[in-house]
């Protein structure tokens, strides 16, 4: 078959679906592709046109970017578009790949700014509401949990998809080692952990213990007697940024945070690899990205090519 039509495009979903979770991709990653060729099918046929043509898929992107959607955006759609007609050739639904080496958007490549150490602090400080007053309250499970967060991302940069999937069992605190099971692309790891962090996790598990659904095998609670799932993590530390006076913020820049904070100690790029769970060097570029232009513009300082 060289062609197919809209209608065999969306059937055969629920197979690639089928052959994905046998892949054992994670249901984020199948949602996201299941998604995408979803949408492009639904926009092929609204157009009238044949979704397994080069000139099909590249008018879909080109109208992505016009939106004005991120190049990210349209690079991931365009992916997974490509993967399920690779998939349909691979199964006989079509003779050839009818997307083969077509090119991907470019990139843009903005440098993200670490938080400051003040901005950091900041942050810790909307977990500890009654600092400045005179009671002895404990403090309510949502800000012992969100300050073990914090310091856990901005100390080792371990993603908020990873925190989210913990459970006690990951957590070895006399010996300072967190494991990751299956981190992103299904690699796991054990990242070590310094002893301020620790005792923030230590101080989260006795407040943990006191709650009504502490059976639950999450490592992090929620208070409305359930697991903390990922997007209210999100919303919470974005709460937080805005408390403490911090524009921009995104719970990714905590990973941007402990990227930069590790090579500006001293750290070396091999073992930022390791902790952060990047294969790829180019990662370790966009990452340390602006570690670079400060050690630009301090040799820049040094050398003073300015002066004739």
């Amino acid at each position: 078959m060289t062609d197919l039509t809209v209608a065999a495009a969306r059937d055969l979903l629920p197979q690639r679906r089928l052959a994905l979770t046998a892949e054992r991709k994670s249901p984020k990653t199948i949602a996201v592709y299941l998604d995408s060729v979803a949408r492009y099918v639904a926009w092929a046929e609204a157009q009238d046109l044949p979704p397994m043509r080069r000139t099909s898929l590249q008018t879909w992107i080109t109208s992505i970017l016009e939106a004005g959607r991120a190049p990210g955006t349209a690079r991931l759609r365009q992916q997974a578009v490509r993967r399920y007609a690779a998939w349909l050739t691979a199964v006989g639904h079509l003779d050839a790949p009818p997307f083969q080496g077509m090119s991907s958007p470019k990139l843009d490549q903005p440098v993200v700014d670490p938080l400051t150490v003040d901005q950091v602090r900041a942050l810790l400080r909307t977990c500890h509401p009654d600092a400045a007053g005179t009671t002895d309250r404990p403090r309510a499970l949502r800000h012992v949990r969100d300050e073990a967060i914090i310091r856990l991302m901005a100390e080792t940069g371990i993603r908020l998809g990873e925190v989210i999937t913990l459970t006690a069992d990951d957590l070895d605190l006399t010996a300072g080692l967190i494991t990751i099971r299956r981190g992103k692309g299904g690699r796991g790891r054990t990242i070590p952990v310094g002893p301020a962090t620790i005792a923030a996790i230590r101080t989260y598990l006795a407040t943990r213990q006191q709650q009504p659904h502490a059976d639950r095998p999450e490592l992090w609670l929620g208070e409305r007697s359930c697991g903390l799932a990922a997007d209210a993590l999100y919303r919470s530390l974005r709460r937080r940024a805005e408390a403490a006076g911090i524009s921009g913020f995104r719970p990714h820049r905590l990973r941007h945070t402990a990227a930069h904070r590790w090579l500006a100690a001293g750290g070396t790029e091999s073992g930022l690899m390791a902790m952060a769970g990047w294969t790829r060097t180019d990662m370790l570029v966009r990452y340390t990205r602006a570690n670079a232009s400060e050690r630009a513009a301090a040799e820049a300082r040094r050398l003073d090519l300015g002066r004739f």
